[in-house]
C-alpha cells in the first residue's frame, strides 16, 4: 500500500519556503518567521532569487539550487510565477504544496486563466497542492507552522477545516486563552486542488486528531465531500457551520416540490447522510470546540444542571427544551443525597437548584451525585455571582468532584468581574467554561447529536422485499421522445407512464382534444371521473380553474370541458391549450393526501422530498428532505421529520395508512431519479395513501438532456446500488448463483453467514478470535460507500431456499490507486470453485472503479486460499515482522 497522497503535506520532514524575505512586512517573511518559531525539526529552506540570505539562513534563487530532499513547498510568490514554481518542484521530487499567493479565480477572468495553467501544472508533474488564496497549514504536533497568521496555535486533539482564512486567525487567536488545542488548522482558500474531501479523510486517520470542525461555504466536490465526511463521522465528531443558509438553489418552481426545497434544505439533507452534526452560529461553533476539546462523549441526551441560581436553571431548561435535550428527574439515589447536606427547600427537580447560598462541598456533592447516576448523561455546573458565593473555591471543588468522570461536565459561570479566576481554573483544568446558559446548553447538544447520529447509523433496514426491476429503458424511451420534440415538461400521461415503469400506482388518465373525445374517454375509464386542463405551460392547474372533480354524466362533462378550457385561456392567454385529460376518480378509503417529489440541487443533485399534499402544499409546508439513494431506515425517518406522519396512524374514526405502501412509492422514486439524470424536477401531489394502499393522482415530470460524455451516476453526491456489478449463473453442480453487491438490507443475512462460519473460517478470515459481528461492525461491512469500496456476495440457490455463502470485498486505500481485499467462503461451499467466481468479479469491479492494484493479507497455513491466489496470478511473498502471515498483490 502507497502513501497517502497527503503524507508528504501534513507531516513534511523538510520544507521550502519561496518568496521568503528580509521585508518584515511581506507574507513570505512572516510564513518563514512563522516556520522557523514554531519548533519545526526540519530543515527550513528559504528560496528566493532576490537575497542571498533570509533570518542570517542561506537563500537559493532557485529549487534547482537545493541538493537535499525536500518534502514540501510552502510558495508565497506572485500568481503568475507560480505554475512555473510548481513544475519546478515536481522535477525536484516534490510531491506537496501550500500555495498561500492570491490573484486566481477570485481576480476574474484573468484570475481563471491562471488558476487553470496552475491546476494543469500540477496533475501534468503530479504534486497536491493546498490552496491558492489561502491562510496556510498548522501542524502544532509536529511545530509547523507554514502560515501568516499573528498568533501561535497551541498543540491539542481538534482539527479545523476552513473555507475562511479570517475564521483560521481568529480561533487561532482564540485558543491559547481559552486553554484550547488543536491537531491542526487547514485553510482551504480557492481548494483548486485539494478539498475537503481529502483533508478530512487524512484527519479521520489521523493519530492525533479526537475531533473535526469544518467551516463550508461550498462545496466543489460534492461527492467527495459527502464520501469524507461519512468515513469521518463514523469514528469522530464532526461539526459544520455552512455559511448562505437562505441562497435559494432556483428561483424556477416547475413543480410543488421545486417551490419547497432550497439549497441549505439539502445541504441538511447531505449532512444527516453522513452523520455530522451542524452549528448554525459562529458562536456555536466556538462552544462545539470547547466541549470536543476534553475528549468526553456523551451516552446520550440526558443532562443534569446544577445551579444555585433557579433563573439560570431556567434559561437553561428553555434552551434545552428547544434542543430536545432531556431534563430527566433526578433519581432516588441523588435525592436521598442532596437532601443530607442541603436544606430542606432546594429544588428537588432538574434543574438541581442547590440555593443562592450553596458552600463549595454543596456544588462537590452535588456534581459526585449526578456523575454517578446512571439517569445522566451529562452534567451542566452553573453558578451566579452572590454575596455569599466564592466562585473560585467552587470551581476547585468542580474539580477535584469530576477527577475521573468520563462523562462531559460544563461549566457556566455567569457574570465578568468576580468570575474572571475561576474561569481561567475551570480551562485550565479542561472544564469548558461558558459565559451563558444558552451557550453551554447547545454545547452539549452537538455531543448529543454525535451520540444520535451514531445509534441511529446502527439502524439497519429488514430484509428487502423482491420486487421486478424497473423497465429502465422504457422509461428512458418516453423522456427522450419528449426531448427530441424540443419539450421539457412530459405531460400528465408521460409522467404518470414513466411513473408506472418504475412500478409507482397511478391511475389511468387519458388525453381529450375535444369534448367528444373526452367522453369516450369518461365511458372507457368509467364514471365519476376529474377533468384536468391539458397545457404544457400550466403546471399547476387548480390555479387557472383548470381542474372540475367528480363528474358524473355526459351531460356535465361537456359542461367542464367547455368551462376549465375557458377559464384557462382567460388566465393564461399565451399558454397551448390541448384540450383535457380524463381520470377516473381515485377511489381510495380514508385516504390522506401527501406529496413526494424530487429536485436536482446544483450541488448535491437528486433530493426527494415527503410532506403533506394537495392544493395547500406550498401554504403548509410540511415536509422533509432527504438525499437518495433510500433504504427502508432512510424512508421511515423522512416520513417522521414531517407532522404530516401522524396523520398516518390511526385516530378517532380513521384507519391507518398502509405505511409500507407509502415506504413503497419513496424507495422506487429514489430508484428513478438516480437511474434517470435526465429528471430535473418531479412531483406527485396528491398521492392519496389509504387503509388499502397508494395511488399517484397527478404527476409532474421536468426533464432535460443529461451532460454530454456524464458516466452513470454522475448527478449523485451518493452512489446508489450498482446494478451492474449483478451476475447470474450456475455453480459446477448446478446450482444457480447471483453475485452482487451487498446493501444495507442484507445486514441480517450478512450476520447469519458470519455466526454459521466455523471456527476455523472465522481464524482464516479475521485472523482472531470472533464469534459475530458487532452492531457498528454490521454497519460498516454493509452500509458502504460504494464510491471507495465495494463487498460482493455470493447467494447460492433460489426463492426461500437463497442463502449467502460467500463475500469478498475490498476498500480503497489512501493513495487512491490500489485497494486491500478480503473473501471468505462458507465451510459448505469449499472446493466449488465459489471463491475463484467471487475473486474474478471482485477484481472486475476495482478495474471500473480503475485502481490499478489489489492487495491482501493471508495466514501462511490457509494453503488452499494461498493455492487460489496463485491461480489468479497474485503474488506471494512473506510479511518480514510476522512469519505467520504472507502478502499476496497482484496489478489489475
Amino acid at each position: 500500500m502507497g502513501p497517502n497522497a497527503l503524507q508528504s503535506l501534513f507531516d513534511p520532514q523538510s520544507i521550502a519556503i519561496f518568496g521568503a524575505s528580509e521585508r518584515a512586512d511581506s507574507v513570505g517573511a512572516k510564513v518563514f518567521a512563522n516556520t522557523i518559531a514554531g519548533g519545526f525539526a526540519g530543515p527550513v529552506i528559504p528560496i528566493n532569487p532576490k537575497h542571498e540570505t533570509v533570518a542570517g539562513q542561506i537563500c537559493f534563487s532557485s529549487i534547482e539550487d537545493v541538493k537535499q530532499r525536500i518534502d514540501l513547498a510552502v510558495i508565497a510568490t506572485p500568481a503568475a510565477s507560480i505554475p512555473k514554481i510548481i513544475r519546478d518542484c515536481g522535477e525536484a521530487g516534490i510531491s506537496s504544496a501550500i500555495i498561500l499567493s492570491a490573484g486566481f479565480v477570485e481576480q476574474g477572468k484573468d484570475g481563471h486563466a491562471r488558476e487553470a495553467d496552475l491546476v494543469d501544472a500540477a496533475r501534468h508533474i503530479g504534486v497536491r497542492f493546498l490552496g491558492p488564496n489561502c491562510v496556510g497549514l498548522v501542524r502544532p504536533w509536529i511545530g509547523m507552522n507554514a502560515t501568516f497568521l499573528k498568533s501561535e496555535t497551541p498543540k491539542g486533539r481538534l482539527a479545523l477545516i476552513s473555507q475562511s482564512g479570517a475564521l483560521c486567525s481568529a480561533i487561532s487567536d482564540w485558543a491559547k486563552p481559552n486553554h484550547l488545542g488543536f491537531s491542526a488548522i487547514v485553510s482551504l482558500g480557492n481548494a483548486a486542488d485539494i478539498g475537503f474531501g481529502d483533508t478530512l479523510r487524512y484527519l479521520a486517520e489521523d493519530r492525533h486528531t479526537d475531533a473535526i470542525l469544518l467551516y463550508v461555504e461550498g462545496a466543489r466536490d460534492p461527492r467527495g465531500f459527502v464520501s469524507a465526511l461519512r468515513h469521518a463521522a463514523r469514528s469522530k465528531p464532526v461539526i459544520v457551520l455552512k455559511a448562505g443558509r437562505h441562497a435559494q438553489s432556483s428561483k424556477a418552481a416547475h413543480t410543488h416540490t421545486g417551490a419547497l426545497i432550497g439549497s441549505d434544505t439539502v445541504f441538511d439533507a447531505a449532512l444527516e447522510r453522513t452523520g455530522a452534526v451542524r452549528a448554525h452560529t459562529f458562536g456555536q461553533l466556538f462552544a462545539a470546540a470547547e466541549i470536543l476539546a476534553p475528549n468526553r462523549r456523551s451516552g446520550g441526551n440526558r443532562l443534569g444542571i446544577i445551579t444555585n441560581g433557579g433563573g439560570a436553571g431556567v434559561l437553561a431548561a428553555d434552551r434545552a427544551g428547544d434542543l430536545d435535550i432531556a431534563l430527566p428527574r433526578p433519581s432516588d439515589t441523588i435525592l436521598d443525597t442532596l437532601d443530607k447536606i442541603l436544606p430542606a427547600y432546594w429544588s428537588h427537580g432538574n434543574p438541581i437548584d442547590i440555593l443562592g447560598d450553596a458552600e463549595p462541598e454543596a456544588y462537590a456533592a452535588a456534581v459526585k451525585a449526578t456523575l454517578a447516576d446512571n439517569t445522566m448523561d451529562g452534567v451542566l455546573v452553573m453558578l451566579t455571582p452572590q454575596a455569599m458565593t466564592d466562585a473560585t473555591t467552587a470551581a476547585e471543588a468542580l474539580l477535584k468532584a469530576a477527577t475521573g468522570s468520563k462523562k462531559p461536565i460544563l461549566a457556566c459561570w455567569m457574570g465578568e468581574t468576580s468570575v474572571t479566576e475561576a474561569r481561567a481554573i475551570l480551562s485550565s483544568g479542561g472544564i469548558p467554561d461558558f459565559t451563558t446558559p444558552e451557550r453551554a446548553v447547545e454545547a452539549f447538544s452537538f455531543l448529543a447529536q454525535h451520540h444520535r447520529n451514531r445509534m441511529l447509523a446502527l439502524e439497519t433496514p429488514g430484509p428487502l422485499s423482491e420486487h421486478h426491476p424497473p423497465d429502465i429503458d422504457g422509461a428512458r424511451m418516453i423522456i427522450n421522445a419528449a426531448l427530441l420534440e424540443g419539450r421539457t415538461m412530459l405531460s400528465d400521461v408521460e409522467s404518470k407512464a414513466v411513473l408506472r415503469a418504475f412500478h409507482i400506482p397511478v391511475n389511468t388518465t387519458v388525453e381529450a382534444p375535444t369534448a367528444a373525445k373526452a367522453l369516450v374517454a369518461a365511458e372507457t375509464v368509467g364514471f365519476p371521473v376529474a377533468v384536468k386542463i391539458d397545457s404544457p405551460q400550466i403546471s399547476h392547474k387548480s390555479d387557472v380553474g383548470g381542474v372540475r372533480m367528480n363528474i358524473r354524466s355526459g351531460t356535465n362533462l361537456k359542461i367542464a370541458f367547455d368551462e376549465v378550457t375557458a377559464a384557462a385561456r382567460a388566465a393564461r392567454p399565451d399558454a397551448t391549450i390541448l384540450g383535457v385529460t380524463i381520470e377516473a376518480m381515485a377511489n381510495v378509503e380514508h385516504a390522506r393526501e401527501l406529496v413526494i417529489g424530487a429536485v436536482r440541487d446544483p450541488v448535491f443533485g437528486p433530493s426527494i422530498l415527503f410532506g403533506a399534499g394537495g392544493t395547500m402544499v406550498e401554504i403548509l409546508r410540511d415536509s422533509a428532505v432527504a438525499l437518495p439513494p433510500l433504504t427502508t431506515v432512510l424512508a421511515n425517518r423522512l416520513i417522521d421529520r414531517t407532522r404530516v406522519s401522524r396523520l398516518l396512524d390511526a385516530y378517532r374514526d380513521q384507519p391507518p395508512v398502509d405505511r409500507d405502501a407509502v415506504i413503497k412509492v419513496l424507495l422506487r422514486v429514489s430508484d428513478l431519479v438516480c437511474e434517470m439524470p435526465e429528471i430535473i424536477e418531479l412531483d406527485i401531489n396528491p398521492l392519496f395513501a389509504g387503509p388499502d394502499g397508494v395511488v399517484a393522482v397527478d404527476a409532474r415530470i421536468h426533464v432535460a438532456r443529461p451532460l454530454a460524455g456524464a458516466r452513470p451516476y454522475d448527478h449523485m453526491a451518493i452512489i446508489p446500488y450498482p446494478r451492474h456489478l449483478v451476475q447470474h449463473g450456475f455453480l459446477a453442480d448446478g446450482s444457480p448463483l447471483t453475485i452482487r453487491p451487498i446493501r444495507p438490507e442484507d445486514a441480517e443475512s450478512e450476520k447469519t453467514f458470519v455466526r454459521e462460519l466455523s471456527a476455523k473460517a472465522k481464524n482464516l478470515r479475521f485472523m482472531g478470535a470472533m464469534k459475530e459481528l458487532s452492531p457498528e461492525m454490521l454497519v460498516q461491512f454493509t452500509q458502504i460507500d460504494y464510491g471507495r469500496e465495494m463487498a460482493l456476495i455470493g447467494v447460492v440457490g433460489e426463492g426461500s431456499e437463497a442463502r449467502q455463502h460467500a463475500v469478498a470485498r475490498y476498500v480503497m486505500n489512501p493513495d487512491d490507486q490500489s485497494c486491500e481485499f478480503a473473501i471468505v467462503v462458507s465451510d459448505i461451499m469449499q472446493g466449488k470453485g465459489l471463491g475463484t467466481r467471487m475473486m474474478t468479479a471482485l477484481m472486475d469491479a476495482a478495474r471500473i472503479h480503475r485502481l490499478n492494484m489489489m492487495e491482501g493479507t493471508v495466514l501462511r497455513q490457509n494453503a488452499a486460499m494461498l493455492q487460489m491466489m496463485r491461480d489468479l496470478g497474485f503474488s506471494v511473498s512473506r510479511v518480514p515482522d510476522d512469519p505467520d502471515i504472507v502478502a499476496v498483490e497482484r496489478w489489475l
